[in-house]
């Protein structure tokens, strides 16, 4: 069996609002609009694409210093509700170099509609082994991340999602 290749990736992902598979631009500054309600100081920067294309998505600088950065991904199964098949957050293996750098990281899952999402520390992640997953008839390498280690923001979370996250809040993404 093979693992999942770029070209596979352009495959997956099919969003009537994308350019293409890896036009993120949407999802990165809908991300920007909520940090920009919980970062209210003006010593607040963010930089999209800060390490170039294939790095990560978001540089969140305070004082003119790089103190965080962000990945975000976008799940077509997760609309209104938590898919009933998805039983863990997946944290995907080639992500993994996003780890290795020293200032904290956040991976950021959204919904569909960008009107929920999940955030995953880098402190999470790295507790969790990296394992193969059958997926679409090939491989992919990603970390199983317990729901209790995710924290869930929307404004209409679902009775099912509150009681799978514990860690949530409902807030306007905007």
């Amino acid at each position: 069996m093979t693992y999942i290749t770029k070209g596979d990736i352009k495959e997956f992902g099919s969003y009537e609002d994308r350019s293409d598979s890896f036009d993120d631009d949407r999802d990165v500054d809908t991300f920007i609009k909520f940090l920009s309600t919980v970062h209210k100081d003006d010593d607040v920067k963010f930089k999209k694409k800060p390490f170039g294309i294939y790095g990560v998505d978001l540089g969140v600088f305070i004082d003119d210093q790089l103190s965080y950065t962000v990945d975000v991904e976008r799940w077509s199964a997760w609309r209104d509700d938590w898919p009933k098949f998805y039983s863990h957050v997946s944290f995907l293996g080639r992500k993994e170099k996003f780890l290795n750098r020293k200032e904290n990281f956040a991976m950021v899952f959204f919904n569909y509609d960008l009107t929920k999402f999940i955030c995953v520390d880098k402190k999470s992640i790295v507790k969790y082994p990296t394992i193969d997953r059958h997926t679409q008839g090939k491989l992919d390498r990603i970390k199983q991340i317990s729901f209790d280690d995710a924290r869930l923001y929307g404004p209409n979370l679902t009775e099912r999602e509150k009681t799978l996250f514990k860690n949530h809040k409902v807030r306007e993404i905007k």
